[in-house]
């Protein structure tokens, strides 16, 4: 054979690997009824508990004291700022 037909069918080959093996997980998925369950994690940064790494009260902080800025806010701040900059003077 030459090496071109001997590649093809390499790539062919492992491409229906790939499609029959995708399929079956799929298929076995949806025929136990795991597939559609979403968990959520609570090791999610390299297997640490969020408590671990951000405190044991980490989630009970109330941010409601705290306003967010607006966008009129942001301008107003920003048009203050550029006032206070120094000018050249010719």
């Amino acid at each position: 054979m030459e090496p071109l037909t001997i590649f093809a069918s390499t790539v062919g080959f492992i491409a229906a690997f790939h499609l029959v093996s995708t399929t079956v997980d799929r298929l076995s998925k949806r025929s136990y009824g795991h597939g559609s369950q979403q968990t959520k994690r609570e090791d999610w940064y390299c297997f640490f508990q969020p408590s671990d790494l951000l405190g044991a009260d980490w989630g009970s902080t109330d941010s409601g004291d705290q306003q967010q800025p607006t966008v009129s806010d942001n301008l107003d701040q920003r048009r203050r700022q550029q006032e206070r900059r120094p000018r050249l003077q010719a």
